[in-house]
């Protein structure tokens, strides 16, 4: 069995992250951007791609915040996968927006969305409480590890 790694960025401004939507089989989901590492990238050169990729923003990556594996049940059909998510800050163009467009296939739109909206909009892992907690610690705050954060996915017929 392989496991995917995914490397996930945390870019927060104005009291809001960073956020990538996700529409599939009628549900919508958010997740930090980022993606999963292709063989011979280091994390960082894939953080900053799959920014590149998802945003159009250009990135610096910053300290390791948390770290999460998402190990589903026996006989799922999803994968097993360890997220690792990054403090990240703007590279130049201090005041580009992000794109609020479908970018690519997997992703219908990025957007800003408030500290305070994490647990309630949808946010695959289900890790807000604990990004939030990352964020409040600051640049220099300790990688904090989660442990098996799998969780079914609610379903969400809206944004």
């Amino acid at each position: 069995m392989a496991i995917k790694i995914r490397v996930a960025a945390v870019l927060v401004e104005s009291d809001a992250v960073l956020l990538a939507m996700h529409r599939r089989r009628g549900e919508t989901t958010w997740a930090l951007p980022g993606g999963g590492l292709e063989e011979g990238e280091a994390l960082e050169e894939c953080l900053v791609r799959e920014m590149r990729e998802e945003t159009g923003i250009p990135i610096r990556v910053g300290r390791l915040m948390l770290v999460a594996d998402v190990v589903p049940p026996a006989g799922s059909l999803r994968e097993q996968t360890l997220n690792l998510v990054f403090h990240v800050t703007r590279d130049g163009q201090a005041h580009t927006e992000a794109r609020s467009v479908r970018l690519d296939e997997a992703h219908d739109a990025v957007r800003f969305v408030p500290l305070d909206d994490l647990e309630q909009v949808g946010l695959r892992p289900p890790i807000g409480e604990a990004l939030r907690a990352a964020i409040a610690e600051g640049p220099n705050g300790p990688a904090r590890y989660l442990g098996n954060v799998w969780a079914e996915p609610a379903r969400r017929a809206t944004e």
